[in-house]
């Protein structure tokens, strides 16, 4: 009786890869790849769609919590409110809009301590530029690192700010927002 001795087979040498069997890969990979590619991309008339508000409500009840300081009342209709807060408690109001050439201009009012509510909104290292005055009121310009501008006055215990650190417009669509205050 003999015992038979499995034969095993030949292991194949490594590298012994062609340069096709390297492009057979890659295109597997690709074949894969493109088509998720493909249908993965937005359509030519996928735009966001822009939430508009009405501020009015906010803008009415700071108004009537803080006579004498001026609010945005007679802005374009090009201008879309998207945000619209007011904190009847902390006495603040913020509403922000989308101007007519996609920019973000922004209006806050606070009663908070004038340099903490300026770091907060403004940002803490900002440039003072010269004041800017309109209508015969004097505003205090500042640029933050990032180039955003902002306007600020105060009247009596109430800081306005236009622009704030997440504004992007220029200093032509702060002065629309600017001249559409009514106190």
């Amino acid at each position: 009786m003999s015992t038979q001795v499995p034969q095993s087979t030949p292991k194949k040498k490594r590298g012994r890869e062609t340069a096709r069997d390297m492009i057979l890969s890659l295109g597997l990979v690709f074949a894969a790849v493109v088509p998720v590619w493909y249908f993965a991309q937005a359509p030519d008339s996928d735009e966001q769609e822009l939430r508009e508000v009405d501020p009015a409500g906010s803008i009415d009840a700071f108004a009537a919590d803080q006579p004498g300081v001026p609010v945005p009342r007679a802005l374009p209709d090009a201008w879309r409110a998207t945000s619209a807060t007011y904190g009847g408690g902390d006495r603040s109001l913020r509403v922000g809009w989308v101007t007519p050439t996609t920019q973000y201009a922004e209006y806050s009012a606070s009663n908070d301590e004038r340099e903490e509510f300026l770091d907060a909104t403004v940002g803490e290292e900002v440039e003072q530029l010269a004041s800017l005055t309109v209508d015969g009121e004097e505003w205090e310009q500042l640029r933050d690192p990032d180039g955003s501008l902002s306007l600020t006055r105060t009247y009596g215990t109430t800081t306005v700010v236009l622009g704030t650190k997440r504004a992007t417009a220029p200093l032509a669509e702060l002065e629309v927002l600017l001249r559409s205050l009514r106190g």
